[in-house]
């Protein structure tokens, strides 16, 4: 094959890559080098140059396979001194010239994460059910009562309250005992309380938390409409359009089987407690928070 050489070296790594490349390529300039050469041979030079290499070395190796073609076969030493191709430029400015920020069209990115990640902390939390963890220990295999990311939106609900989103999140960032015994002392039961509220109609004063339970409840399937008395596959009507998450309760996460499906009471119960008392858990949600807290204080762009 035909090979170019292009050094880009600097102080002594020139040096010694020159006194290298003479040996094996004749030169074409201060630092080109053009030749024939086997497999073998490239090989070898390759290795010489990267066990001789310094921090100032920056060789790049060319395969001209035409008369207008060339491919870049390896680099050897400080590759930022080439682009992708093996170019060299021409010239370098610190001044920001292409403005790529500027054509940046993720201006909700931010949003994204930390909802994401709020609901990330939030959406395993009924897995301290009871049942749950009877279910981890083969005590019971029937189907669920209750999903546990139904249980984690009950008590996401619990600790809301009736706040608006800068107040519940404030007290995340710095929780009381009254506000870690909201969870569970607040909760609402499906299945044992009666006459509940969805947690979405529960939430909608809180628009910010409407949002990451909707992130929590969907996080392994989406709602589903619940079948008809008979059994048979309940039909969606164009009148649910209308505040349709507010009409999502427990049978559109899972059917309900309270005849068949075992006792209530293991999905509202919390024999350990919660996560939301740990240290670890305890930071990563209230910095969080500040991040969402931070948001909600930026005006709004129409």
């Amino acid at each position: 094959m035909n090979i170019l050489l292009i050094s880009q070296c600097d102080k002594r790594a020139l040096t010694e890559t020159r006194r290298i490349l003479d040996q094996f390529a004749e030169r074409r300039g201060d630092r080109t080098w053009q030749t024939p050469i086997t497999q073998d041979g490239l090989d070898t030079l390759r290795r010489l140059l990267r066990k001789t290499a310094r921090k100032n070395t920056a060789v790049a190796c060319h395969w001209i396979r035409g008369l207008d073609h060339t491919e870049l076969l390896w680099l050897v030493g400080d590759a930022s001194r080439f682009n992708a191709q093996g170019a060299v430029p021409t010239n370098t400015t610190t001044r920001n010239v292409l403005r790529r920020q500027d054509e940046n069209d993720w201006r909700t990115g931010e949003d994204i994460h930390l909802l994401t990640a709020l609901a990330a902390l939030l959406h395993d939390l009924g897995k301290a059910s009871l049942a749950f963890q009877m279910r981890l220990a083969g005590l019971l295999t029937e189907r669920n009562q209750y999903r546990h990311e139904w249980v984690s939106l009950r008590l996401f609900e619990a600790f809301v309250g009736e706040d608006d989103d800068a107040t519940w999140l404030a007290r995340l960032v710095t929780p009381t005992a009254q506000d870690d015994a909201h969870w569970v002392g607040r909760l609402r039961r499906d299945g044992l309380d009666v006459a509940l509220p969805t947690p979405f109609a529960a939430l909608k004063h809180a628009p910010l938390a409407q949002a990451i339970g909707w992130l929590v409840v969907t996080h392994h399937r989406l709602p589903v409409l619940p079948r008809n008395a008979d059994g048979s596959p309940g039909i969606f009507q164009a009148a649910l359009l209308h505040k349709v998450i507010e009409s999502i309760d427990a049978g559109w996460n899972e059917p309900l089987r309270t005849e068949t499906g075992g006792p209530i009471e293991p999905y509202w119960t919390f024999p350990h407690g919660l996560p939301i008392t740990t240290d670890l858990w305890r930071k990563r949600a209230a910095r969080v928070a500040q991040g969402l807290l931070k948001r909600l204080a930026l005006p709004e762009v129409a």
